[in-house]
């Protein structure tokens, strides 16, 4: 809160020219006078006195506060707030002065002063209001025990009533005090989530709509309300109500208005923050905000100095962040033909990093829907995705436009019409150039392109799945533990690899390059697809290259396992029927049909065989058949 200098009564200018004859004595002094004397003309000047030394700019007010204040003059600035009405505005000011110190705030709501400054404002004198506010607000600063103090005296709806009443008041000092209001709301509210929700709760958004909406072109009201909106809007149930107000709207109208570049950084930043919200992710894109956002840009295009980057970097920013919204996503796209879609798509061809970062995750999210994913290849996107890529197989290349560019990648590979063309474009090979990477992150999304693309594509799985050194650093990655994402991706990709491949060739690699013991161990994951991933796998190899996977099936216990799972109560039908089958197949081979045997497996076929889900009851009874028989008959 800014410091106010109050001007008052000149009278008594001997006692002023006294006591001011240095700062700090002038101080001193003018805390005994106040101390003693009972005339109200000479304590209303030792109150002036003290604000005047106070907000001196040489001198250290905190560290003058602390050493005024005692009990005596608590009592004393007490007593005159609650009876000297006269002095009141002053003696407001003067305590708005002494609770910038911080080490005092808390003792002026132990002293009681918070009741009577709230009183204060139900004035309809603008200068005592202004210093009540002022006051209150810097006892509020960084303070939840003055936070909670006004809180509990209905102090939210004291304050927002202030702000109804001084609204449109034209009184000369009438714009000093919206402000000022606004700064109380903002030190009351300011990280402190009860409070938040209660100014939310009793219209306090919808008021500050109001002070958008009639004082955007009063720069530093303006400005206060933003952080006003962007603290009532820190919590999810803040932002969740800004959404069902017209906040979103006004703050586009303010941006685009005159007037509004004033506070245009302000703006795209608190929009940034109100736009985690879906609802306002559509308001938003609906209005003229993206248009301007790209007009933005493009003024901004070749300029090299920070504010132009910085405002570059806001804009687009904003757009990428609306883009996340599958509504707002679909408006801004246009069928292809939307102003932002359009330019997303040059940012690929930019000389600023930002903007092809921007466009490659525009691109990502634009290809969340299969029909826009087709369209985007037939257009030409990959190439352009392709060569970010391949500009950055460097030393020093960009981690995060690597990540950006595979994650539209990886997008625009789900639709299996896609898999066939991104394959014969190139995506493959330039993706594994990215391999010989250490960072996590980039690896884990281009896993995650070659999942996608090896999906249903039985060649591209094949090619992959004989490439000896890929495999070995498959296998690798499967075993990286710091990093729970390229473990998962990796040994999934091992499985789809048999799955799609179902080549022997790629399942005797998988085995030489240790990547067994992975499977078995994706049997047991909390993720049902994972585990269906890793049997359906496992199934192919023991039905087709079992003599090959035996030692390593041994080694890792992989029947221990699979009687582990389906002797699991909260296993489900499906995998219970899966691991039933995979057993069946293993226990061709007597060694590990002995293994099952001690397992207790049989056992527990058994017991499965009397489920009253028939597909168990089936796979159940099948293995039953093959561990009961005899040796010597098979």
């Amino acid at each position: 809160m800014g410091s106010a200098v109050f001007s008052g009564n000149h009278r008594f200018e001997n006692i002023r020219n006294l006591l001011r004859s240095s700062n700090k004595n002038g101080l001193v002094q003018a805390v005994e006078k106040l101390k003693i004397t009972q005339g109200i003309e000479e304590r209303d000047c030792c109150v002036e006195t003290l604000i005047q030394g106070l907000t001196k700019e040489d001198c250290d007010s905190e560290e003058a506060a602390e050493s005024l204040v005692d009990d005596v003059l608590y009592n004393q600035l007490r007593e005159m707030l609650q009876d000297d009405r006269y002095n009141q505005t002053n003696v407001a000011q003067l305590v708005a002065e002494l609770a910038k110190a911080e080490s005092l705030r808390e003792p002026f709501v132990e002293q009681n002063f918070v009741p009577l400054l709230l009183t204060l404002l139900e004035t309809n004198d603008v200068a005592m209001a202004t210093q009540a506010c002022r006051a209150l607000g810097n006892i509020c600063y960084e303070n939840d025990i003055g936070r909670n103090a006004v809180d509990s005296l209905d102090g939210v709806s004291e304050l927002l009533e202030l702000l109804k009443c001084q609204l449109t008041n034209e009184d000369k000092d009438a714009d000093r005090l919206r402000v000022i209001a606004c700064g109380f709301l903002l030190n009351l509210t300011n990280t402190h989530e009860i409070i938040q929700e209660k100014a939310v709760e009793i219209g306090a958004l919808e008021l500050l709509d109001q002070y958008l909406e009639t004082h955007y072109i009063e720069d530093k009201l303006c400005n206060m309300v933003l952080h006003c909106v962007g603290s009532l809007a820190d919590s999810e149930f803040g932002k969740e109500k800004v959404g069902q107000t017209n906040v979103a709207k006004t703050l586009v109208k303010v941006l685009l208005s005159e007037k509004g570049s004033g506070n245009q950084e302000a703006i795209l930043e608190l929009m940034a923050t109100l736009a985690e919200s879906d609802d306002v992710k559509d308001q938003l894109a609906a209005t003229s905000l993206p248009d301007h956002m790209v007009r933005l840009i493009q003024s901004t295009n070749g300029l090299s100095d920070s504010s132009s980057q910085h405002k570059e970097k806001l804009a687009s920013d904003l757009l990428v962040l609306l883009l996340t919204g599958d509504r707002s996503m679909d408006i801004l796209y246009g069928k292809g033909e939307g102003p932002v879609f359009l330019e997303s798509v040059k940012w690929l061809l930019s000389d600023s990093e930002h903007l092809q970062i921007a466009g490659a995750l525009a691109v990502g999210n634009f290809a969340r829907s299969d029909e826009h994913c087709v369209q985007l290849v037939s257009e030409g996107i990959v190439d352009k995705l392709i060569t970010l890529l391949q500009q950055q197989n460097k030393k020093d290349s960009n981690i995060t436009l690597q990540h950006a560019v595979l994650s539209a990648l990886r997008n625009l590979a789900i639709p299996s019409v896609n898999k066939p063309n991104l394959v014969k474009m190139g995506v493959m090979d330039t993706v594994l150039s990215l391999t010989a990477t250490d960072v996590s992150a980039v690896i884990f999304k281009l896993l995650g392109v070659l999942r996608m693309l090896v999906d249903g594509q039985e060649e591209a799985a094949k090619t992959l799945g004989t490439d000896k050194d890929f495999m070995n650093k498959l296998v690798d990655w499967c075993n990286v533990e710091e990093h729970a994402g390229v473990k998962g991706e990796a040994t999934r990709l091992l499985a789809w690899l048999i799955k799609n491949s179902r080549s022997t060739d790629v399942m005797k690699m998988l085995v030489r390059a240790g990547g067994i013991p992975h499977l078995v161990t994706m049997v047991s994951s909390e993720h049902i697809v994972m585990q269906n991933e890793a049997l359906v796998a496992l199934t192919l190899m023991a039905s087709t290259v079992l003599d090959a996977c035996l030692v390593s099936l041994r080694e890792c216990e992989a029947v221990e396992t699979i009687g582990d799972v389906l002797k699991d109560k909260r296993t489900l039908p499906e995998i219970l029927c899966n691991c039933l089958t995979l057993t069946k197949y293993i226990c061709s081979n007597d060694s590990l049909r002995e293994d099952a045997l001690s397992a207790g497996i049989l056992e527990t076929a058994k017991h499965l065989a009397l489920s009253e889900d028939t597909k168990v009851k089936d796979a159940a009874t099948a293995l039953v058949t093959v561990l009961e028989q005899p040796l010597v008959e098979r």
